[in-house]
């Protein structure tokens, strides 16, 4: 029988939450933004586990869950006969010293042998550090790795808001810490639909329902390099 589950983290919710109180509906759907895409118990406990690290560009924001890249992908592995399942554990605003301070509690949960890494985004929004903005993302990635998973860089350009300096050396920190860690990167995830209208919403940041599924396009030939039949 196959259903939806739901991930709790502990930086969530107390540790003792889970082995003394049971689930409930109104509990469930307010965990809803960490979701796995719909797979069977006996998946779950056999199939390796592909986890999307991400923000509100891999959360399906502002679309239904089912029109995300993460769910697409997740056909596309089950018709190309790929037995993984995708456990898409993106937050809408979440940065990268906030997607840091949660990755070991996910790493520990998930098991996953495949992450895809996609943050940076609000950082580069907000005017944040990029100093800081690297560390974090070189952390994540010695974290994954250390913990036996292989590794996807998603690479993110931002509007000039700060200048071209700025903006530069954004999207350079993908390229530098691809290279450093030797971890293969989606130059630029967003490719063939960022500043086009049709493909985005209202907000002139995130891909609409149309959009998705060229995202997925422009991760796919990396991502497939890591997975195994």
């Amino acid at each position: 029988m196959f259903f939806r589950l739901f991930l709790m983290f502990r930086a969530l919710l107390p540790s003792q939450f889970f082995l003394k109180k049971p689930l409930n509906a109104q509990l469930l759907i307010g965990l809803s933004c960490l979701s796995f895409v719909a797979w069977s118990s006996e998946a779950m406990a056999e199939n390796p586990k592909i986890l999307i690290y991400g923000d509100s560009l891999s959360a399906a924001y502002g679309i239904p869950q089912q029109q995300g890249w993460a769910t697409l992908l997740q056909k596309k592995l089950n018709s190309q006969h790929y037995h993984y399942d995708v456990i898409n554990a993106s937050i809408s605003g979440e940065t990268t010293s906030s997607g840091l301070s949660r990755l070991t509690s996910t790493l520990a949960e998930t098991k996953a042998t495949i992450i895809i890494l996609e943050l940076g985004a609000n950082d580069g929004l907000r005017g944040l550090p990029l100093k800081e903005m690297s560390a974090n993302l070189s952390a994540m990635i010695k974290q994954s790795k250390k913990a036996g998973a292989k590794v996807l860089l998603l690479g993110i350009k931002i509007p000039p808001n700060y200048g071209p300096k700025y903006t530069e050396s954004f999207s350079q920190i993908y390229t530098k810490l691809s290279k450093k860690h030797r971890v293969p990167l989606v130059p630029f995830m967003l490719e063939n639909v960022a500043a086009k209208p049709q493909l985005i919403q209202e907000d002139g940041l995130h891909p609409n329902a149309l959009g998705q599924p060229i995202v997925l396009e422009n991760i796919w030939p990396h991502l497939q390099l890591l997975l195994k039949k």
